[in-house]
């Protein structure tokens, strides 16, 4: 009976995630570790077939003491900087994600926090909220960085509410939302024009820093910055200064770094800083499907089925070698 370990300890604080001993179907042994030291992981590990995480490291070192018997490692999420996916190749195990399934939830809550800044929403409390203006999404201009799943969706939204859409990315392509008007450009183009800067794209070294000192001083004083991306896009402390100094109308944060940002971190005492945790993605109706979808990514790659969302599709090569 294949074996697979749950180690990431977020799968046990999610009551909504239907994750019980059903989740795979039958015929699998599910193991839910009791503890997730690195020692009491490591000696669960001895066996496994497939892994499951979501945000905790899944190091060569871990892959290395579940032995020949490992598959695949797999997450509900897109992003798997998490795991070590050229250790992963190296010793013939897939790395699965789950892509086009929570890009939707995501750019909803990018809308979300745009709007809790747009409309003074910080000011809940204070009685200047009903004098002070408020700013509408209408004719306003939206920077979107990324046209992934994320940045598809939120074109389409930005759209809607009659904003102009300008994008970068690495591959433009007019037609890939189809219905929508985009315009391409350079992110140094792209900065001083924007009236939304919302972040969608994947962690590279080519986007690590992206947002800094230099970045922000291209900007609008008067634009929102908005990150559902990772947080190493963008410098926390070049951040913390840009806030401090008004040289941003607003600042909305699904990621930090470090990543959670400490509770008495300054950023979190500044009145137009909205930050959420990394949650972006966690509407019921997203969960279920990434849930589903990581079920089918596992199975698959433990028949010996090519899965769904495969990141490192060279194993394919390295496996049938």
């Amino acid at each position: 009976m294949p074996k697979i370990v749950i180690a990431d300890p977020i799968f046990s604080r999610m009551d909504h995630w239907d994750t019980g001993k059903d989740w795979f179907g039958p015929g699998y042994e599910v193991v839910w570790p009791g503890g997730y030291s690195p020692e009491e992981l490591m000696l669960l590990l001895v066996g496994a077939d497939g892994v499951v995480t979501c945000f905790d490291p899944f190091t060569a070192e871990m892959m290395d003491a579940c032995g020949q018997s490992l598959k695949v490692v797999a997450k509900p999420g897109a992003g798997y900087n998490n795991i070590d996916v050229e250790a992963a190749t190296a010793r013939g195990v897939m790395v699965c994600n789950v892509e086009g399934v929570r890009g939707r939830a995501v750019a909803e809550h990018a809308v979300f926090l745009m709007l809790y800044l747009s409309r003074n929403a910080w000011m809940k409390d204070e009685a200047a909220w009903e004098i002070t203006p408020m700013t509408q999404l209408d004719g306003k201009v939206l920077g979107i960085v990324g046209l992934g799943d994320i940045g598809k969706n939120l074109a389409r939204m930005g759209d809607g509410f009659g904003m102009k859409v300008l994008v970068n990315t690495r591959t433009p392509d007019p037609a890939s939302v189809p219905g929508t008007s985009l315009e391409f450009c350079s992110f140094e183009k792209l900065l001083p024009r924007v009236d939304y800067l919302v972040l969608c794209m994947p962690l590279t070294d080519e986007t690590r820093g992206v947002i800094c000192t230099d970045s922000i001083a291209r900007m609008k004083k008067s634009a929102f910055l908005i990150n559902v991306s990772r947080g190493p896009t963008a410098v926390t402390e070049d951040l913390l200064d840009a806030m401090r100094e008004g040289r941003l109308a607003g600042l909305g944060l699904d990621v930090t770094d470090p990543e959670p940002l400490a509770l008495d971190h300054p950023l979190r005492a500044i009145s137009n800083v909205l930050i959420s945790p990394h949650h972006a993605s966690r509407t019921k109706e997203a969960d279920s499907a990434a849930l589903g979808r990581t079920a089918i990514n596992i199975c698959r790659a433990i028949t010996s089925t090519r899965p769904i969302n495969l990141v490192n599709t060279e194993v394919l090569s390295r496996r049938s070698s």
